[in-house]
């Protein structure tokens, strides 16, 4: 059994456990894809009548454990982080993706990476090098992570017995669906702002 089949066990044997556990592991850069492992979640909680919001929630939480971890490890891992990055060339080169994305666009990368493949996953620890403050770092994180969390296993909820379609759709169109995703989040920002202004006025 690989890693991911027993993830999905854990899952189905564990509920509302499975998922948290499943999710931490995810987003603690285990070799587990989201866009599998998220609708399947959704898959899941639907023939099981489990509550669509609540698994959310209890998958960000996982998400957020898994996320802070890999921030922990960049901030005071010091030859840990070495060490894995040596060890896992994967590792390595998700990092340096991230890296980039973190020195050019600051700490709001740590909301918007969570949009995106590769750097979704890796961000944190770049944040953790640079010794981004833990506050804002959960609060963009939490925001990126409920975002994605929601789409994919909402998708996989209504999807139903078909939930593995999101898996063959994302792995065709996942950069445009991110983009999209970030769009929506860019322009509900701007209209938020412009509204305020307008009240100032």
């Amino acid at each position: 059994m690989n890693l991911l089949e027993a993830i999905k066990q854990l899952v189905i044997e564990l509920g509302a456990g499975g998922i948290f556990v499943a999710t931490a592991l995810e987003y603690g850069c285990f070799p587990v894809s989201s866009e599998i492992l998220l609708p399947f979640i959704g898959y899941m909680i639907a023939i099981n009548h489990y509550s669509l919001f609540y698994a959310i929630f209890i998958a960000t939480l996982g998400g957020m454990i898994g996320t802070t971890a890999c921030y922990l490890v960049g901030r005071i891992g010091g030859n840990m982080f070495e060490k894995l990055a040596e060890r896992f060339a994967s590792v390595a080169l998700g990092v340096g993706k991230a890296q980039s994305i973190f020195e050019k666009y600051g700490k709001e990368s740590v909301f918007f990476a969570r949009l995106f493949p590769i750097a979704r996953t890796y961000i944190s620890f770049p944040a953790g090098l640079a010794k981004m403050p833990i506050v804002p770092f959960l609060i963009y994180t939490t925001v990126g992570v409920f975002i994605w969390n929601t789409a994919l296993i909402s998708a996989g909820y209504f999807l139903g017995s078909h939930w593995d379609i999101c898996k063959q759709f994302l792995k065709a169109y996942q950069w445009q669906l991110s983009g999209s995703i970030a769009l929506v989040v860019i322009l509900f920002i701007l209209v938020k702002n412009y509204l305020k202004k307008k009240q100032g006025l």
